[in-house]
């Protein structure tokens, strides 16, 4: 009670606030003027230059060869992240980005590279892990479509000022501002076309701040629309029925939030995508929350790689694990494989999975449910183990595999280990693990899922001598 009634002293900021102060105050006239030139591109496809005492410079949309100034936007200790303030001169490989939001939104951040850089770039960060991991690899394979239009599934926000205005988009980069588009260059058509209709419907709606967000999902024959809604508004409701019927879509919302109840208010969803195997045409069902490959043609590319590597799989015992509802289990089931057990941490993905298997009659198809991370299940008998894990990776598994081979147990481990990930980090901290056990890696690809993006998915087969 000491200081009642006086000014309380004023409290030093934290080392976080000074941090966001100097982010969000610094203008661009008190930057470095010197002239400097990027000479590599970091793994997120940022410039990486270095100023005159040797500091780091992350420059956003830089490219190696240009001589530029710089604009600091953010000052760490040992780096700095900055944009470009003055360009003298531009990269060959510098190309007009195809969307007008570009800079803007945070989704596309490499469209200022032709295609082929990127792809050139996505396999020098693969090498770049694996070396830095002492993995070896072959020569790494470039998988990639010239198509823009590949996205099949897409979230975008929505928020209504006080005013009434209407954003609806995706997130800005580095920040959590909504960017407000007219239209998307990487969705499907279907998708792309959606996005002003439904702008005019929610200006008309009677509670739109009631909204989240929008998921849109375009499946082989249905375009499914699933809205976020906090609270249920039955006139809103109705609006969104006709709005359906208008344009032909399923649509449903989730409503609420403990718990979240799932209503759908016009159509029934039966979202399903088809594979080609051979001669063999398969059909996937799944639920618009289930995971599947926004990239309808690379997911079929890398399964028929995935053949081209492994061969004749006839009279195989294989297991794939993370196998979602059976985008790999079913393929290599439709090529031949004698048994083909499934393993997935999502009781309805595992659901989905068997009935996918009995509608395409593979009846050598077995699924259950297991939490990959504590239960590794047992691998004696399994020729060909198929891996797709999440970011995270499989490294209990990869240890466990190592320990038995270590400890002679060779009848627990596979010859074959065909490794799909999303993160190259972790795979090769995971194959880092393999080789050290015995495993070769003999196939190596860059898969890229996300075109004009800096993510890559990758592909690996592991192989080892027979004893």
């Amino acid at each position: 009670m000491a200081l009642l009634g006086q000014k309380r002293p004023a409290r030093k900021p934290t080392r976080r606030e000074k941090e966001v102060a100097s982010r969000d105050t610094r203008d661009v006239n008190d930057a470095d003027s010197q002239w400097l030139t990027v000479v590599r591109l970091a793994h997120d496809g940022r410039g990486v230059a270095h100023d005159a005492t040797g500091k780091t410079q992350f420059i956003d949309r830089a490219l190696p060869g240009e001589r530029v100034t710089l604009a600091i936007h953010r000052n760490h200790k040992r780096f700095d992240e900055a944009h470009v303030r003055v360009r003298d001169n531009a990269a060959e490989n510098r190309v007009t980005p195809p969307c007008e939001y570009f800079g803007i939104c945070g989704g596309c951040e490499l469209q200022h590279m032709s295609l082929a850089s990127q792809r050139t770039h996505k396999v020098h960060v693969l090498n770049e892990h694996a070396t830095r991991n002492g993995v070896n690899l072959p020569e790494i394979q470039p998988l990639g479509e010239d198509e823009n239009r590949y996205r099949r599934r897409a979230r975008i926000g929505v928020r209504v000022s006080d005013a009434g205005e209407i954003q609806l988009g995706f997130r800005s980069r580095g920040n959590n501002k909504l960017v407000d588009i007219q239209t998307c260059s990487v969705l499907v058509s279907e998708l792309a076309d959606l996005i002003a209709p439904l702008r005019e419907l929610i200006n008309t709606l009677e509670a739109p701040k009631r909204l989240g967000h929008l998921e849109l999902l375009a499946t082989d024959d249905q375009i499914i629309v699933v809205v976020r809604q906090m609270k249920a508004v039955p006139r809103d409701a109705e609006r969104w029925q006709a709005f359906a019927k208008t344009h032909g879509l399923v649509f449903g919302w989730r409503v609420g939030s403990e718990p979240v109840v799932m209503e759908w208010l016009a159509g029934t969803p039966d979202a399903a995508y088809s594979l080609t195997v051979g001669e063999t045409s398969l059909h996937l069902g799944f639920s618009p929350g289930d995971f599947v490959q926004v990239n309808a043609s690379l997911n079929q590319r890398l399964i028929d790689t995935a053949f081209e590597w492994l061969g004749d799989v006839k009279g195989l015992n294989v297991m794939d694990l993370y196998a979602g509802v059976g985008n790999l289990t079913l393929a290599v089931a439709a090529a031949g494989a004698k048994q083909v057990t499934g393993i997935e941490g999502s009781q309805g993905m595992v659901d989905q999975l068997i009935t996918n298997a009995r509608a395409n009659g593979l009846d050598q198809v077995s699924a259950r449910r297991a939490d990959l991370s504590r239960s590794l299940p047992s691998l004696e008998g399994i020729d060909l183990l198929v891996l797709d894990p999440p970011r995270d990776g499989a490294q209990p598994l990869c240890e466990e595999l190592a320990r038995h081979l270590h400890a002679g147990k060779v009848n627990r481990a596979p010859m074959r280990v065909l490794y799909i990930a999303c993160d190259p980090t972790t795979l090769m901290r995971d194959a880092r693990l393999l080789q050290d056990a015995g495993y070769r890696v003999t196939r190596a690809l860059m898969a890229d899922m996300f075109v004009h993006t800096a993510h890559l998915e990758s592909m690996l087969l592991l192989e080892r001598a027979a004893d």
